[in-house]
């Protein structure tokens, strides 16, 4: 029940990035409204504070609207914003309540650091800042009301370097932590780009392929639009690798991934599907289309002059999608169509 409440109905899972702040700003406004409805009976019942009671009462209410508004909505920069509003608020007047007796200052040592973790280290430390001076402000207002020696000058001083103090290590921690959240962020982007590229060529490799040719034949069923394949192999890569070596031969591959990324459109994927095969898949795009690609590539690795010295030429089987196939069937058309290229010499497209 706790976690179906503090989750906004699992609107949020743990791996959700704002999944924490959540669980805070839920946590903080159900305590706002436990905290306020208690003072508000307690300043009532025991000690005849009436204004303050009164205090309490509207800070319940507004943390009880705050809260709901936040389970309806779920906008989690709109509740922050509204939360360490209203926390700042009747933190100020509490102080103006209780001076000189300032027994609201105790509760000043949780304001810095759910403001950091709720609004960042820029918009917090601003936050901060403009609560301190709105403080010193009132403050200063309502010192010639005080009784004489209320609040001696090495008490005030105490106050403000200690709270300097904790403003100061808490904007430190939360500088440390978005650093580190940033650099776990670029680590996790590089080891997903490196789970769906080859690190030879930087084409997108077989796990990813799969993928996309999946996303697209179910685009292509649902919207009933044509989209093609190619199947692309090295004509006697062997040879390559065997006269000149594995690193001419990684070379020759890189070049050849260039010629397609050269030819391909925007919206066409080139990966490469395993040792000198490479797949291209063409959405929105005929067979005509598609042989016309496959022809383009075909000519510009003919005439390209590969580092070795060696003419190289390239096979391709083209394949479009037809109703009832999967990503077997099409990849077994073109693999057929490549096949025949290969019988009838090689350094040729066929369909």
């Amino acid at each position: 029940m706790l976690k179906h409440f503090i989750t906004n109905n699992h609107q949020f899972k743990p791996s959700d990035p704002e999944y924490r702040r959540v669980y805070l700003i839920n946590g903080m406004l159900l305590s706002m409204v436990v905290i306020f409805t208690f003072f508000f009976f307690a300043n009532l019942a025991f000690f005849a504070l009436y204004s303050v009671a009164l205090l309490d009462f509207v800070g319940a209410a507004l943390s009880s609207v705050i809260l709901r508004r936040f389970q309806i909505l779920n906008n989690v920069r709109q509740a922050a914003f509204q939360t360490i509003s209203l926390l700042g608020v009747f933190l100020l007047v509490y102080l103006g309540f209780s001076a000189p007796d300032f027994y609201s200052l105790y509760w000043l040592c949780i304001y810095p650091p759910l403001v950091f973790f709720l609004l960042g280290r820029k918009k917090g430390l601003f936050a901060t800042v403009l609560f301190f001076a709105l403080l010193a402000l009132l403050l200063s207002w309502l010192e010639p009301y005080w009784p004489a020696e209320s609040f001696p000058l090495e008490a005030l001083l105490n106050v403000v370097f200690a709270t300097v103090c904790l403003v100061l290590l808490v904007h430190y921690y939360e500088v440390s932590r978005h650093e580190v959240m940033q650099a776990l962020a670029n680590q996790h982007r590089q080891l997903q780009r490196l789970s769906v590229t080859d690190t030879l060529t930087g084409l997108y490799n077989r796990v990813k392929l799969d993928d996309i040719l999946s996303r697209e034949i179910a685009r292509s069923v649902r919207h009933q639009s044509p989209f093609s394949v190619i199947l692309a192999d090295l004509d006697f890569f062997k040879a390559v690798n065997d006269n000149f070596g594995h690193m001419a031969g990684d070379q020759a591959l890189i070049s050849f991934s260039d010629i397609l990324l050269q030819h391909c459109r925007e919206l066409d994927v080139a990966g490469r599907w395993g040792g000198e095969e490479f797949l291209v898949i063409c959405p929105h795009t005929d067979i005509t289309g598609a042989k016309l690609l496959a022809e383009r590539i075909r000519s510009t690795v003919a005439k390209h002059d590969f580092a070795h010295g060696k003419q190289l030429t390239v096979s391709l089987g083209v394949a479009s999608f037809m109703r009832d196939d999967d990503a077997n069937i099409i990849l077994k058309r073109a693999d057929d169509a490549l096949y025949r290229a290969k019988s009838k010499g090689r350094n040729c497209v066929e369909i």
